[in-house]
């Protein structure tokens, strides 16, 4: 098992920064916002990116979860602070005094009535000497700390994979509609020879029919993929307040790069030391362990400096005074029996620091397995685009070659359009799949902890515009 002592690395807090706005400056109570350039300007991913930064809720709900978890890191130093408490009080006192010394003579009664008004001001510093946890208490703040970070520098990611996977599911959904409007010509001009053909007679019914059904399935799958296009430009426009921008495109020859780096192992040693999830299991151990050491500590003795100071003023009493007072000491509490509540809440920290520890080798697993699945579907991406663009190449041959068929007479009209439509969907195949490479490496640097804003700019160069 991994250390469970966690300590913030101000990498990570670069990290943090660069995700949200490598360009913009964000901070845990403000952010300078990048000018949103015209809705008709083309729009790259980084761009997108910084749109987002500037127009998506999520944004600005997460700097107000940071600054508010990491309040409970400046709570808990301040339990080692000195503390300074003042209380004061006016008072009106009607009382009736039975008291042999202020006996009336001519009274049947001994003592007096009176009415009067009274006051009193106190001031009190205490500094704690001595508390068992003091240091936990230290180490559980630095945990703290680290939990608001890291679940920041995760949602920061987050948000670049939402804007990478969103304007990515754009370039696609108009790359299907290219191909569904290109498939709908294609079988238009098809019907239209056949029809002629079948006027003179050349072709059998069945061919018009069957070259018929292509149309209008084609013109169904056409307002398909204008429907996907649409649903997927709201999903960007939710995201950036531009979802109808001209979009950069990914071109059928340009290279998609490799990672970096080959060895599974490497990833998954960058996982261990970076991703953020896996970080909070970790500090989530060392506030476990630190509430257990203090839970320990609270049927220990403790130990305090106190200094207070006081005035009070009851002169308008016939029996009343004027004081001030000064005190200096040290203040000993050692609890003696609580009903069996310490022992109890010792047992609760165990049992609570037990389960941070389980929480951790399971989520050090799922970090392994996931980074593993992440690291193979890359691999297997990359091979599934290089297996697409040979069957795209096989399917444009074997459609020539059936077209030269059909003309000859050697082959049917259904022939065609089959061939038609396998080399529709082999294109379509290649085009998922090198979207899929760039998505993929993405999402495996998310699982790493690696993903910055930097990595959406090494796409853009891949991009061009149409």
């Amino acid at each position: 098992m991994s250390q469970n002592r966690v300590t913030l690395k101000p990498a990570a807090l670069l990290l943090g920064c660069a995700v949200f706005a490598s360009t913009v400056s964000v901070s845990a109570y403000a952010m300078r916002l990048a000018p949103e350039p015209a809705a008709t300007e083309t729009m790259t991913l980084r761009e997108a990116l910084q749109r987002a930064i500037a127009s998506d809720p999520a944004v600005a709900a997460s700097l107000a979860e940071r600054a508010a978890d990491r309040e409970a890191g400046v709570q808990e130093r301040a339990t080692r602070l000195p503390s300074l408490n003042v209380t004061g009080a006016i008072k009106n006192t009607d009382s009736d005094v039975i008291s042999t010394p202020f006996k009336d003579p001519t009274a049947t009664t001994s003592g007096f009535q009176e009415r009067y008004d009274s006051w009193q001001l106190g001031a009190e510093l205490r500094q704690p000497l001595f508390r068992y946890d003091l240091l936990a208490r230290g180490r559980r703040a630095d945990a703290q700390d680290q939990l608001a970070e890291q679940a920041f520098i995760q949602r920061g990611q987050a948000l670049v994979i939402r804007v990478a996977e969103r304007y990515l599911a754009v370039l696609n959904a108009s790359n299907e509609l290219a191909l569904a409007q290109s498939e709908a010509e294609a079988v238009s001009k098809s019907l239209g020879d056949v029809r002629k053909r079948y006027d003179v007679q050349l072709v059998a019914g069945t061919d018009l029919k069957e070259a018929q059904a292509r149309e209008d399935l084609a013109q169904a799958n056409l307002l398909a993929a204008q429907q996907a296009v649409d649903s997927a430009q709201d999903a960007l426009d939710e995201v950036t307040g531009n979802g109808r921008a001209q979009l950069f495109v990914l071109k059928s020859a340009t290279e998609l790069p490799a990672l970096d780096s080959l060895d599974a192992e490497v990833w998954l040693t960058r996982a261990r030391a970076s991703n953020p999830a896996y970080q909070q299991a970790l500090a989530q151990v060392a506030v476990a362990q630190a509430n257990a050491t203090s839970r320990r500590s609270e049927s220990l003795p403790v130990l305090d400096l106190v200094a207070t100071h006081g005035r009070q003023d009851m002169s308008e009493s016939r029996i009343g005074s004027k004081a001030n007072s000064t005190e200096v000491g040290v203040e000993l509490r050692l609890p003696l029996f609580a009903g069996g509540a310490m022992s109890s809440k010792v047992r609760e920290a165990q049992a609570r620091l037990a389960q941070a520890q389980a929480e951790q080798a399971r989520s050090e697993r799922e970090l392994l397995r996931e980074t593993r699945r992440l690291f193979r579907e890359v691999q297997t991406a990359r091979a599934q685009s290089q297996a697409f663009q040979r069957s795209l190449e096989s399917s444009q041959a074997a459609e020539q070659a059936t077209r030269y068929g059909y003309e000859a007479g050697k082959r049917t009209i259904t022939d065609v359009l089959n061939a038609q439509s396998n080399t529709v969907q082999a294109k379509r195949n290649l085009d998922r799949s090198r979207y899929d490479v760039l998505l993929k490496m993405l999402q495996l640097k998310q699982q790493a902890g690696v993903l910055d804003a930097n990595d959406l700019t090494t796409v853009d160069t891949l991009l061009t515009s149409n």
